[in-house]
């Protein structure tokens, strides 16, 4: 495949799995983006790689707050997955960051498609600069899609359960997703984080042998219920003890709210607000 059908490629994709709906907009001192279209072109046109509020390096923690770091997803990027959620979170006056990983050149627009084991490393040693740069000794980490899975696997195979006391997965590909064509790297030229998020890829089958989870994290994951890209979707959920899984729907009754569409709807973004400062949700039937 040619450089330019991997990128139309990506893009394709992209947009479809990315289409999210829009959000009102929130007081405060950092203006959310009303939708993925709008981080898109807030990057691609005008320059912009880091949302509103994030990555602020003279921010410190409150007493009782950690910093929070985001973790975007496949052929994403953090302007692209927190345009809204970063800018809502440090309008709640926490300390937020995040990187960009996994691009196959620097330059490019679509991130997260390198081998997952190695984007993980290199989430380690930014939450590290974290700690180090706030004076921290823990961090609250939030991953949508693979970098849901990426914590995961931070968590448990980099031992980062040490720097982090809070762990809130959004839509992730922890068990993989059948939209994956292979589980076999040698046999893609492009995004070998697909084949790593094959339910049958050697990295997958790594980190779940055994409990997925390790103590001293507090787990939570949110899913929804329209989700067409991690599928199916009840295996985004860990039925693991003391992982918090919960359906959007189940809090916001007939919510419909898509796989990234999750993080730029305003009253899923409460939710997951909520759960990066520790509190309870309750839903419908409680």
């Amino acid at each position: 495949m040619t450089r330019f059908k991997q990128l139309l490629t990506s893009c394709l994709v992209a947009l479809v799995g990315l289409n999210a709906c829009s959000t009102t907009t929130a007081q405060g001192k950092y203006e959310p983006k009303a939708n993925w279209t709008s981080s898109f072109l807030s990057m691609v046109v005008g320059g912009k790689t880091m949302p509103d509020g994030v990555n602020n390096w003279q921010c410190k923690p409150a007493h009782g707050q950690n910093p929070v770091v985001l973790v975007h997803g496949t052929f994403s990027s953090s302007m692209y997955s927190f345009g809204a959620l970063g800018p809502a979170l440090a309008n709640e006056s926490l300390c937020v960051f995040s990187v960009d990983y996994g691009a196959e050149n620097s330059n490019d627009w679509f991130k997260g498609v390198g081998p997952v084991d190695e984007s993980a490393s290199r989430i380690a040693e930014f939450v590290d600069l974290v700690k180090t740069t706030t004076g921290s000794s823990k961090i609250t980490l939030v991953g949508h899609s693979q970098g849901g899975l990426i914590g995961f696997y931070y968590l448990k195979m980099l031992q980062g359960a040490d720097h982090v006391d809070r762990f809130i997965a959004l839509a992730p590909s922890v068990n993989g997703t059948s939209i994956a064509k292979t589980p076999n790297r040698k046999a893609v030229e492009y995004c070998i984080a697909c084949a790593d998020q094959h339910p049958e890829s050697e990295l997958l089958r790594t980190l779940q042998a055994g409990q997925i989870t390790v103590p001293g994290v507090a787990y939570s994951v949110l899913v929804t219920k329209n989700d067409l890209v991690v599928l199916p979707i009840e295996k985004q959920f860990v039925e693991e003890p003391g992982v918090h899984n919960v359906y959007i729907q189940d809090v916001l009754p007939g919510k419909r709210v898509s796989h990234s569409g999750m993080l730029y709807d305003s009253d899923t973004l409460k939710l997951i607000t909520q759960l990066v400062k520790g509190e309870t949700i309750k839903t419908a039937a409680n």
